[in-house]
C-alpha cells in the first residue's frame, strides 16, 4: 500500500492541528489553575500566605449560597472573561457563613455586612478597604478625595479595575488623604 505525499503532508497537518488544540486546552486550564477562588477558614490562611509570597492584594467576596445579588454579581463581573487579567493579579477569597467551612469565624474580625454581597480588598498586613457594588443597579462606587467622598458610575471590568487602583491609594478610608492623581 503506498501512501503518496498528499497523504503524509494530510497526516502531518491532522497531527499539528491536534496538538495545538490539546496546547490551547491545556493552556486555559493552567491559567485558571493559577488563580483560583479560595473559600473558608483553610482558604483565608492560604489566601494570606499567597498574598504574602506574592505580594498581590486580596480580595475578599462575602456571600451566601442563596442571595440573588451575589448570583447575578458572580455571573456579570467574577465569571465575565474580561475580568481575567485584573482578577488574575488578586488573591481572591470567598466567605460563606452559611457554608460551615469556618468563613464565619473569619468574619468576626470584618466588618458587619449590611447589603450582601460585601466586598474588600486589602494589602498584606493593611486594613480592610471597602468596595461598594450595587448589583441590582450595576453600580460601583468610585471613591473621591476620601471613600465616602466619590460618586457612582456603571459596573465594568474597567470600572472595577479603576475603582481597586483608587480604594487602595486611599490610606484609610474614612481620612481626607487619599494622594491627588
Amino acid at each position: 500500500m503506498s501512501v503518496g505525499i498528499k497523504g503524509v503532508v494530510t497526516g502531518v497537518l491532522l497531527l499539528l492541528a491536534g496538538a495545538g488544540g490539546l496546547w490551547f486546552a491545556l493552556g486555559d486550564m493552567a491559567s485558571e489553575e493559577e488563580s483560583p477562588w479560595l473559600s473558608g477558614a483553610d482558604g483565608y490562611a492560604r489566601a494570606q500566605q499567597l498574598a504574602q509570597l506574592k505580594g498581590y492584594p486580596l480580595l475578599y467576596v462575602i456571600e451566601r449560597a442563596k442571595c440573588r445579588r451575589c448570583m447575578l454579581l458572580d455571573a456579570t463581573l467574577w465569571q465575565s472573561q474580561e475580568m481575567a487579567p485584573v482578577l488574575a493579579r488578586l488573591v481572591k477569597v470567598r466567605l460563606n457563613p452559611d457554608a460551615g467551612d469556618g468563613s464565619e469565624h473569619i468574619l468576626r474580625s470584618f466588618p458587619q455586612v449590611v447589603t450582601l454581597p460585601g466586598i474588600y480588598v486589602q494589602q498584606p498586613g493593611e486594613p480592610l478597604k471597602p468596595i461598594k457594588i450595587v448589583v441590582d443597579l450595576q453600580q460601583i462606587w468610585m471613591p473621591g478625595v476620601t471613600w465616602q467622598r466619590g460618586f457612582f458610575m456603571p459596573l465594568s471590568a474597567a470600572g472595577f479595575e479603576a475603582v481597586l487602583h483608587t480604594t487602595q491609594s486611599l490610606q484609610d478610608p474614612a481620612l481626607d488623604n487619599a494622594p491627588l492623581l
